[in-house]
């Protein structure tokens, strides 16, 4: 397969990620796991229309909230995967993007399952 007058080399482009740039996939799955945790978390407390991502509110609507975080992150872990067997020179940026996106995400759930639980608290 050619893209602007590059060739994609599948069978070797398709372990980039896991040989490679193994540190950056093992953090990626951490901090997928923190946020699919504090996003079900949240879920639990406010239900999942308060979601911003609405992929994975609609996956928590259809699914459940434990199912939904949980698929939300299969799909980003094949989205990484993906991109990075079509431009295995962008593997490391993308991986620390994504990894930036699910701490941010991480970080906005547990405050808003802080504030929402001090607020029932009192």
């Amino acid at each position: 397969m050619k893209i602007e007058d590059g060739k994609i080399d599948f069978s070797k482009n398709k372990t980039v990620l896991f040989t490679e740039y193994r540190s950056y996939f093992y953090f990626f799955l951490l901090t997928a796991v923190t946020d699919a945790i504090s996003t079900t978390y949240f879920m639990s407390l406010l239900g999942p229309d308060q979601e911003s991502n609405f992929i994975v509110r609609d996956l928590a609507f259809y699914y459940g909230i434990y199912a939904g975080p949980a698929l939300g992150k299969i799909y980003q872990l094949f989205a990484v995967w993906g991109l990075s067997v079509i431009a295995p020179s962008l593997t490391r940026l993308i991986c620390i993007v994504v990894i930036a996106i699910n701490l941010f995400a991480t970080g906005i759930n547990i405050t808003v399952y802080l504030r929402a639980f001090n607020a029932a608290a009192q």
